[in-house]
């Protein structure tokens, strides 16, 4: 169960600010839905605004050059900490 609620980007009670913010990281990872870590960070929007911002930078704008290598730091802290990944 989450400590922080989850927005639901479908909830029309929701400020329009972050379910814009959410159906454009929808749009980013197609077929994926909305992580958590966003719905989360939209009771704020602003705050997850810049989290996207950060996340596009770090994770798609040639900072890592494929799909692979972005996920070789998950399954290496997970190997390394005996977690499920």
């Amino acid at each position: 169960m989450a400590r922080i609620p989850l927005v639901a980007p479908d909830d029309p009670d929701v400020d329009p600010a972050a379910t814009a913010l959410l159906q454009a990281a929808s749009k980013a990872r197609p077929g994926a839905g909305v992580l958590n870590v966003y719905k989360a960070l939209a009771n704020h929007p602003a705050a997850l605004q810049k989290f996207l911002e950060f996340a596009n930078v770090v994770y798609f704008e040639n900072s890592m050059p494929d799909a692979k290598t972005r996920e070789l730091p998950y399954l290496t802290s997970a190997v390394a900490n005996n977690c499920f990944y």
